[in-house]
């Protein structure tokens, strides 16, 4: 066989895993929407309407894709290969000389495009839209009692600030008072407030209440937000790559047991997002083995039940050994990578074998 016909094979394989990763990865991403919209629909109300839960699924669902991509990526290939096998090409590359482990690697190329493209366009777009959405779905909910969530309190000065979260230079469901002589001169409620420069601005929309008789009434008041504040458990998994990488040398040098089991928390989500695609890369090796031993002559059907089973233990495995290393204060980067190591001797083993 000729090189121009191999490299067209080539290219017909990567084209091919792409497809399929997108396909399934859509079909993921609108089966999630579909039960989200669902749990969102029990909490519709007369400020948070159909309209707004529709909104939040929507904008949403494009930042919730990067749970699946690893899954859908690792199906995507194996049902390329599958079909390639069942149609010939496989054999015809393999008499071409060209060994198991390329023609899987080639396969692979087109969903680590996928992962490439979903992650650059995560930290471009699609987080910060997700945040937003989640701010405005929050600051709807908590106009019914029912749905309040856990509001942060900092002190600056002889003032207090309560609010819900954080988002670039935004504080949403705020609540400020100002004391004066240690006693409470007045309260701020906003659903929204802007600071920077260690001011914090209040909206139009904000309510003012006074404990004493002349209320000077301020739009702008100094406050200083420690950065700790700014983040919390909850939010760790939608900062971006360089806020994780900016609190992770913020709290580098810290000896407070607090800070260094946050800190370990930040290296558990930003180890596995830069290792998302070598650590896809060697799951998909992993289980492409399988094509040429014992998934060769199965259905369609085994292969796509080996892929989805395949994919969420490898990830329980990773969640579990980061935590491990959490617990005993060890390198957290050693128990992301560590399931990845133990896949890729494994693949070694099994390629040998073929």
């Amino acid at each position: 066989m000729g090189a121009r016909m191999i490299k067209i094979f080539n290219k017909y394989l990567i084209k091919r895993s792409l497809y399929f990763s997108l396909s399934i990865l859509l079909i993921f991403g609108l089966l999630d929407s579909i039960f989200i919209l669902i749990s969102e629909l029990e909490k519709s109300s007369s400020n948070y309407t159909f309209f707004h839960i529709f909104k939040y699924v929507t904008f949403s669902m494009p930042h919730n894709l990067l749970d699946f991509v690893q899954g859908a990526c690792l199906l995507g290939v194996m049902l390329s290969l599958g079909i390639s096998h069942e149609e010939g090409n496989i054999n015809v590359l393999r008499s071409a000389g060209k060994s198991p482990l390329m023609i899987v690697f080639t396969s692979s190329i087109g969903a680590l495009i996928l992962i490439l493209s979903m992650l650059s366009l995560d930290e471009l777009g699609f987080r910060k839209l997700y945040v937003n959405q989640e701010a405005e779905r929050n600051i709807l909910l908590n106009k019914e009692a029912d749905y309040r969530n856990e509001i942060n309190w900092i002190k600056s000065g002889d003032s207090f600030l309560g609010f819900e979260s954080v988002v670039d230079d935004k504080i949403f469901n705020v609540n400020f008072i100002k004391v004066k002589d240690k006693q409470v001169i007045y309260s701020v409620k906003s659903d929204v407030a802007t600071f920077g420069n260690n001011e914090i601005i209040f909206n139009n929309g904000s309510i003012y209440k006074t404990f004493t008789e002349n209320l000077d009434k301020k739009n702008t008041e100094s406050f200083e937000i420690p950065i700790q504040s700014k983040i919390t458990f909850n939010n760790i998994k939608h900062l971006g790559v360089p806020e994780l990488n900016f609190y992770r040398q913020i709290l580098n040098d810290s000896t407070t047991k607090k800070d260094i089991l946050f800190k370990s928390h930040i290296d558990k989500f930003f180890y596995s997002k830069i290792l998302l695609p070598i650590s896809s890369l060697i799951l998909i090796l992993f289980f492409g083995s399988f094509i040429f031993t014992s998934l060769r002559d199965s259905s369609i059907g085994n292969r796509v039940v080996v892929s989805v089973i395949g994919a969420f233990i490898y990830q329980l495995i990773q969640d579990l050994s980061s935590d491990v290393f959490i617990s005993y204060g060890l390198t957290v980067m050693f128990g992301v990578i560590l399931p990845s190591l133990m896949l890729l001797v494994a693949s070694m083993v099994s390629y040998k074998r073929i």
